[in-house]
């Protein structure tokens, strides 16, 4: 009997999850639910849409190539119940469907302060969230010659907001309640460096600050303060402060939940017929927003449904690698357990690199402006490699480094 196949969401996890079901050659009947019109797009390149830089129709994953052949696509429809007793789930329009097996890809929201929430609930003119292409959409209709927008959150969705905007022509501020920029993946002067260099692109910066309260003029944003005292005029306010797991609906069905459903090392929740992957789900106390343990996860749990023993997932120290504005990071390792450093500035390039060292060993690296030799650094620090024989030349990456060993023959 062909299994039954329901998976709940159509983000990005679930595109990575039919991807490999696909290679493995599945014969499930899937039926695949998501609540927005468009279906398994790349929520990464988001801020290249709103900055005019990439086509919507770039961020598609539904390669037809890739995808098992008979997968049922559900647009535009929100499961409203989970029935773990009878294996049935009811969806907004009234439909009643059955699953053998019932995967949970819900992803996460934005992280809404308590501040804002009200404002958001009665849909005030100028508060918006960013995490969708229907709210990049919205966003790109706004006029924004000479308007003023303030984005909450100086992390990486929260600066590609304000990239975006700014290159709208939003006079654009950032709010960030930390001392620095993308303090969970830089150190205090990768973060001050890449601020400079954002500010030269026109982007304001309020750092140390938090929201205290909106102004508005009936339903119509005019202004925020700040706890500080501070008051920007504003017509367009942006949170990207973070997510939180979408975990209401396997909640509900008496599914085991914490801050995100909670599976074990193959992604198994505590249903039997029941998995989740991607940013709805917390392994130990570890919930998941980058794309490379997402991705394991989708392999480990297409082995799973397709019945083969696999490896079970494991925790590794993932790199971060992206853009913003054009400027290139990379973020790896520990960068507060070393008792050394080597350091690079180039103010005139824009560069700014720091490798932290324990004895002979790398174990982290953090690189702003130019990331090359990052997936190197990664590999040393993931390897313990004894780097004894590479320091003279290890700020310089591969190839200078082992070029500096080769010994030196006379004519």
């Amino acid at each position: 009997m062909t299994q039954r196949l329901i998976i709940v969401g159509a983000g990005m996890a679930a595109a990575y999850l039919l991807r490999e079901l696909a290679r493995l050659g599945t014969n499930a009947d899937i039926v695949l639910i998501g609540e927005e019109q468009d279906a398994c797009y790349n929520r990464v390149l988001l801020s290249g849409v709103l900055a005019g830089e990439t086509a919507d129709t770039e961020l598609q994953m539904l390669e037809e190539d890739r995808w098992p052949s008979s997968v049922r696509l559900i647009t535009d429809t929100r499961v409203s119940a989970v029935n773990v007793r009878d294996n049935t789930v009811l969806t907004d329009k009234g439909e009643t469907l059955a699953y053998d097996k019932l995967v949970f890809a819900t992803g996460a929201k934005v992280a809404i302060p308590d501040v804002a929430a009200s404002e958001i609930a009665r849909g005030v003119s100028g508060v918006r969230v960013l995490r969708t292409l229907d709210d990049v959409r919205h966003m790109r209709a706004l006029p924004a010659d000479g308007r003023r927008a303030v984005v909450v959150g100086g992390g990486l969705l929260g600066l590609e907001a304000a990239h975006g905007l700014n290159s709208m022509g939003f006079e654009v501020s950032v709010i960030h309640r930390q001392a620095y920029l993308m303090n969970r993946q830089l150190d205090r002067e990768g973060g001050d460096h890449l601020r400079h260099t954002l500010e030269r692109s026109g982007i304001r910066f309020c750092l140390g600050g938090s929201l205290s309260s909106i102004q508005t003029a009936g339903d119509t944003l005019t202004a925020i303060t700040l706890q500080d005292g501070r008051t920007l005029d504003c017509e367009l306010l942006v949170f990207a402060t973070g997510i939180d797991p979408h975990a209401v609906l396997a909640r509900e069905a008496g599914i085991d939940c914490m801050r995100g459903i909670v599976v074990d090392e193959y992604l198994r929740t505590s249903d039997p017929d029941c998995y989740a992957l991607g940013e709805c789900s917390q392994i130990g106390a570890q919930c998941f927003g980058l794309v490379a343990p997402i991705k394991a996860q989708a392999a480990i749990l297409a082995g799973q449904l397709m019945s083969a023993v696999g490896a079970p997932f494991v925790f590794e120290d993932w790199p971060v690698q992206l853009k913003i504005s054009g400027i290139e990071i990379f973020s790896t390792g520990s960068l507060d357990a070393g008792d050394d450093q080597l350091v690079m500035r180039n103010e005139t390039a824009g560069i700014y690199r720091r490798l932290v060292l324990k004895g002979n060993q790398l174990v982290g690296a953090v690189l702003v402006g130019d990331k090359r030799e990052g997936l190197w650094y990664a590999q040393l620090i993931q390897n313990a490699t004894d780097i004894s024989r590479y320091r003279s030349g290890l700020m310089f990456g591969k190839a200078v480094s082992e070029a500096m060993q080769m010994p030196a023959f006379a004519d």
